[in-house]
């Protein structure tokens, strides 16, 4: 017997229908918006991932590890932003704020108090306005990506950038980070 009272996700069929809780796609719910958010948030990856890019030549002239890293993060940034628009799910974006918050901790850490290895150790570097729109970008990704958490992944995500921005601002006033 054929059943007839399912929903069946198709590229026409009844993906987008909108109730009072959000964008109901069959199989999931995601809140008013987040489609918005996954295009913005891939277009400020991507932006991010270029920077990266374009800054390579010039690490990986400074040494070969920091050249790799730059090479790594504009290639998980731009697979990242690609994997969003395909994926965008709670997990997805739930590791995609980690990665980020990496990313602009390594660039903290080398503009205030420099990396601790390499041949340039512990020297800062110079913050660049290209620097700038790439961490802004990550940023504002992060945001973009806790604002599409929902649940018990946006309460542990919330909780714990709260804890890490405290931590790091009694590191700071206690003069234990520069």
């Amino acid at each position: 017997m054929l059943r007839t009272n399912f929903i069946s996700p198709t590229l026409s069929g009844a993906r987008n229908t909108i109730s009072n809780t959000g964008v109901e796609d069959g199989l999931k719910s995601r809140p008013l918006g987040v489609d918005a958010a996954v295009y913005a948030g891939t277009a400020l990856l991507m932006t991010a991932g270029l920077v990266h890019l374009w800054m390579m030549p010039g690490h990986f002239g400074d040494w070969w590890v920091y050249g790799a890293f730059y090479l790594g993060a504009a290639l998980v940034q731009g697979l990242f932003g690609v994997a969003l628009l395909r994926w965008p799910g709670q997990r997805l974006a739930f590791s995609g704020v980690w990665i980020n918050l990496g990313i602009v901790f390594v660039y903290l850490l080398s503009r205030t108090s420099g990396l601790p290895v390499g041949p340039h150790a512990g020297v800062a570097e110079e913050a660049g306005a290209l620097d700038m729109v790439a961490t802004a970008s990550e940023v504002a990704v992060i945001v973009l990506l806790v604002s599409m958490l929902s649940g018990a992944y946006r309460r542990f995500a919330v909780n714990a950038l709260l804890v890490l921005g405290l931590a790091l601002w009694s590191l700071r006033l206690s003069g234990i980070v520069y």
